[in-house]
C-alpha cells in the first residue's frame, strides 16, 4: 500500500463521533486537571495549618476532577448532534493548522 500526502494550511472537517470523542476526551481532561490542581491551591491556602483538612481536600480534589471530567464528558456527548448540524449547515467547519491529507492505494 502507497501511501501519498498533500499538505495544506488550511481544510474544511466535520469529525463523527469518535473523533469529536477523542479531542473532547483531551480537553476535558485539561480542564479537569486544571481545575483540580485551581481547587488545591485556593483551598490549600485557606486551610494551610489543620492537617485533617489536608486530607479532605485531596479526595476532594480528586472527586472533584473525576467529576468535572465525566459531565465534560457527558456534555461532549448531548452537544456533538449540534455540532453535526452546525457543520452541515456550513459545510464542514474552517479550520486552519498544518494538515497532511492521505491518500492510501493499493
Amino acid at each position: 500500500m502507497e501511501l501519498k500526502e498533500q499538505y495544506s494550511d488550511q481544510a474544511r472537517i466535520q469529525l463523527d463521533f469518535s473523533s469529536f470523542m477523542a479531542i473532547a476526551i483531551w480537553i476535558c481532561f485539561g480542564v479537569a486537571f486544571a481545575f483540580g490542581v485551581g481547587f488545591h491551591l485556593v483551598i490549600s491556602n485557606v486551610f494551610a495549618g489543620e492537617s485533617s483538612e489536608a486530607k479532605i481536600l485531596i479526595l476532594s480534589t480528586l472527586m472533584y476532577s473525576t467529576l468535572g471530567f465525566i459531565f465534560l464528558l457527558i456534555g461532549s456527548a448531548v452537544i456533538y448532534p449540534f455540532y453535526k448540524i452546525w457543520c452541515e449547515n456550513i459545510r464542514g467547519q474552517s479550520v486552519k493548522g498544518k494538515f497532511a491529507f492521505i491518500n492510501k492505494s493499493k
